[in-house]
């Protein structure tokens, strides 16, 4: 007798002993046989159709691990380990089981050593299956890591070109260097000349600062235009100067330029002749201006 005779002898005599021992079972296309997490009570044989292996996450994310057709079994890794069930099983389509309960597969097992060892060698493959999984998983984790480094860069330097594009094109924007990237420049004026102009009367001084800074102390005679209320202050105040008057707006200090704003603005209502004082607040204060509380 050849092996191929001897083997499929074997497998007669194991089919034989297979509906011995279990009990047939019909399972409808769709129904649920065995379910991840629960405690394992038989071992399966297909007879006939095909059932879906699979594991589910408590969010009911379906991670579909194989299909398994007629000859095919499952069960078993439950059953020797002794371990919940790692997975669920469910009837593709209309199939036909046996059945085989914890006691009559330990007794197969007993009777049939190859059959032990073929399910043995079948565990240690998926062992070295997962073992690769878990290799491959960490290699691509690493990778990921790696990638996300550039992924950070590449993603701050958009945000900062999109940054400065809006703050560029935005007529509130902030001037990342003094002077750089402004659409409506005002022009300058230095202390010495400012000076000059306010004693021969020949320009308005504007104080661009709040409101509670102007009370505090300002050039005398200047009129206050704080940005808040400069549309209500402007009709009261400056509505009937001429445009062709030269207007000097001062008021800033190291975290707002008030002077900038107020100046655009006055620029925007069609005045020609709008000037920014140079220098701060302690400049003006410490030259030659009269001031008053």
């Amino acid at each position: 007798m050849d092996a191929k005779q001897e083997a499929e002898q074997e497998q007669e005599a194991t089919g034989l002993k297979l509906c011995q021992l279990g009990q047939e079972v019909s399972m409808p296309g769709g129904t649920r046989i065995v379910s991840q997490g629960e405690a394992p009570l038989y071992f399966y044989v297909i007879q006939s159709g095909r059932v879906r292996v699979f594991r589910e996450t408590a969010e009911g994310i379906r991670t579909n691990l194989t299909e398994l057709g007629p000859g095919a079994y499952f069960g078993e890794v439950a059953l020797v380990t002794g371990q919940p069930r790692s997975a669920s099983v469910e009837a593709v389509v209309d199939s036909n089981l046996i059945r085989i309960s914890k006691e009559e597969f330990d007794r197969l097992l007993d009777d049939n050593p190859k059959l032990a060892r073929h399910i043995i060698q079948q565990l240690a493959a998926w062992l070295v299956a997962g073992d690769r999984r878990i290799e491959t998983e960490v290699i691509h984790q690493v990778k990921l890591r790696q990638i996300s480094w550039f992924d950070y860069v590449l993603l701050g330097g958009l945000t900062f070109l999109l940054a400065v594009g809006f703050n560029f094109f935005n007529p509130n924007g902030i001037s990342i260097v003094q002077g750089w990237g402004e659409k409506d420049q005002v022009p300058k004026i230095e202390q010495a000349a400012a000076v000059k102009d306010y004693k021969d009367q020949s320009a308005l001084f504007v104080d661009a600062r709040p409101t509670s800074f102007f009370n505090q102390g300002h050039i005398k005679g200047a009129i206050n235009l704080p940005l808040p209320l400069f549309d209500f202050l402007y009709l009261m105040q400056l509505s009937q100067v001429p445009k062709d008057k030269p207007l000097i707006v001062y008021g800033r200090n190291i975290s707002r330029h008030y002077d900038t704003d107020v100046a655009r603005k006055l620029m925007l209502r069609g005045h020609q002749k709008v000037m920014i004082l140079g220098g701060g607040s302690d400049d003006w204060q410490n030259h030659q201006f009269p001031l008053e509380p």
